[in-house]
């Protein structure tokens, strides 16, 4: 934990200024950006925030009790994963992690939308299903929340905490039946990554892609380190050394990533063993978003003047491992399906036929026929109308 002043940018011994990034191990969003920052070799400084920053000094600045958040060294404030990413891309292009060419920067941003939007059940269905992980994860929340504080103290702040995160599961549909879906989908997907990992270091060859990140940081600040889950990965050395990849990057992996044994794959090539995991995206998640798009459209267009749209637009059902249920619709998750449309939208004439057909030979031309008639924005921390 650091004794950096929190209301002061962090300035490293040589006088260099480094970026304050907020938020805890146990957080998957907050270890998503930092393993980025580690990677990309970015000057910063980790911070994790009691519990007075997080619930009041944090949103003064960004509005909410969130993490991550990162300070720059001129005192400006970024919230969410993908903005912190998209800004540090923007800021430090060199070793970019967002391929150049069209099928490959699909399917990163596809992988970033599963990992940031999906991966989220499974996070919280292991942590909150298992008396182990419950115990544990109640203690490390009072540890973050109230350091140094007497040990009772802390487990009463760690149970309020846990009390308020175990209300996202009939949120999230991770009730009854689809629990057990969760946990079947969850099996499959490692089974997955697994023989992914066998031939490849990352998804898309010898260099992260924002896709890479998005996935870490549920897999290993849930699954892989809360104790009640971590059986999980037993039969999967592979994928466990990809997490230790990624954990352990110190910045000099990107610093070599111009030798062509650090980058991706070539020719736009989209590993055979990343196609399964595609395909779970197209069958399962994709009709979910298509659902929350179709909610927004018809809100705004009953809702003409309306500026912006609700944070949960409505119910909708869903299916994760073969198991239907119901769950709210957040209106967020359009402005990240977005992302992954805007890379289709900017094909070139000359890109858009081979990338048409391997979507269709896959299984995923649903992708091209989503109809967004009101796009949102990101702009003071909050989704707005565009």
């Amino acid at each position: 934990m650091s004794d950096v002043a929190f209301s002061t940018p962090a300035v490293s011994s040589t006088h260099q200024a480094v970026y304050q990034h907020n938020g805890w191990i146990v957080s998957p969003y907050s270890q998503k950006t930092l393993a980025y920052l580690k990677y990309k070799g970015i000057p910063h400084r980790n911070h994790a925030p009691n519990g007075y920053q997080l619930m009041r000094s944090i949103p003064k600045h960004v509005g909410k009790a969130v993490m991550p958040t990162v300070q720059t060294p001129d005192g400006q404030w970024l919230q969410d994963s993908a903005d912190i990413i998209d800004y540090f891309e923007q800021h430090y292009p060199q070793h970019s992690i967002q391929p150049q060419t069209p099928k490959q920067q699909l399917v990163a941003h596809l992988l970033e939308l599963h990992g940031d939007e999906w991966l989220v059940l499974p996070a919280l269905h292991y942590r909150w299903s298992d008396a182990r992980n419950r115990d544990f994860i109640v203690g490390e929340f009072g540890r973050y929340a109230l350091p140094g504080m007497p040990g009772f103290i802390r487990k009463l702040a760690g149970n309020r905490i846990g009390d308020m995160m175990m209300r996202y599961l009939p949120r999230f549909g991770i009730v009854g039946e689809t629990e057990n879906g969760v946990r079947r989908y969850t099996e499959q997907l490692i089974a997955l990554l697994e023989e992914h990992f066998k031939l490849y270091k990352y998804f898309l060859g010898n260099r992260p892609c924002v896709g890479d990140f998005a996935f870490f940081g549920p897999l290993f600040a849930h699954l892989y380190r809360d104790p009640g889950s971590t059986f999980l990965f037993a039969d999967s050395p592979n994928l466990v050394q990809w997490i230790q990849r990624l954990l352990t990057s110190d910045g000099s992996a990107a610093a070599e990533d111009d030798h062509p044994q650090q980058r991706f794959l070539p020719d736009d090539e989209i590993p055979h063993t990343l196609v399964p995991i595609l395909q779970l995206i197209f069958a399962e998640q994709l009709p979910f978003c298509s659902s929350v798009i179709d909610a927004i459209n018809r809100y705004v267009d009953e809702h003409p003047q309306a500026t912006r749209v609700p944070r949960i637009i409505g119910d909708g059902e869903f299916v994760i491992g073969g198991v239907k249920g119901q769950r709210k619709q957040f209106s967020f998750i359009q402005w990240k399906v977005q992302r992954c449309l805007a890379v289709y939208q900017q094909l070139t004439a000359a890109e858009k036929p081979d990338v048409d057909q391997w979507l269709q030979d896959i299984g995923g031309d649903a992708l091209t026929r989503l109809h967004i008639k009101h796009p949102l924005k990101r702009e003071n921390f909050k989704e707005v109308l565009a």
